[in-house]
């Protein structure tokens, strides 16, 4: 393991996250909308967090034990249109995330506020997740949709 995974996992729980053992977070990382602290962060016991994630922090990211977090993939916590009048018709929205355990989320992946994926689930790469997914599946696509069982 590269030394700065590390670093990188230390500064994290020095700012308040909550990392596991043998949790390996690679950069780049970029944490938006973390407040004061890292404290809306939970990564489990064996979590893999490839490059180049970005995290939105604004709402709880909670990721179970044993699960692999392909590069460029993007949490988002809550959805802001801005202060310009579609706001009227797109109302703000914050919501928690969470992974549940032994998950495999591939590259470029994008997960979206409010939702849990389920124990044992696999999410294609590129796919985004709008909405629950439930445990042992495979989903694909945009938005993201059961493909078949897990095997």
């Amino acid at each position: 393991m590269p030394e700065s995974v590390g670093y990188v996992t230390a500064l994290l729980r020095h700012f308040g996250a909550t990392i596991g053992e043998n949790t390996r977070v690679y950069t780049p990382l970029t944490l938006v909308n973390a407040g004061k602290d890292f404290t809306n962060l939970v990564l489990g016991n064996n979590v893999y967090l490839g490059h180049g994630a970005v995290l939105d922090l604004k709402e709880r990211i909670v990721v179970e034990d044993d699960v692999t977090i392909s590069m460029g993939a993007t949490m988002a916590t809550h959805f802001h249109v801005g202060e310009i009048p579609l706001k009227a018709r797109f109302p703000s929205k914050y919501a928690p995330i969470r992974i549940r355990g032994n998950v495999y989320l591939g590259s470029n992946v994008v997960v979206l506020s409010g939702v849990e994926i389920g124990e044992g689930s696999v999410i294609g790469a590129g796919a985004v997740v709008i909405g629950d997914v439930p445990p042992g599946v495979v989903a694909v696509g945009v938005p993201a949709r059961v493909l078949k069982k897990v095997e």
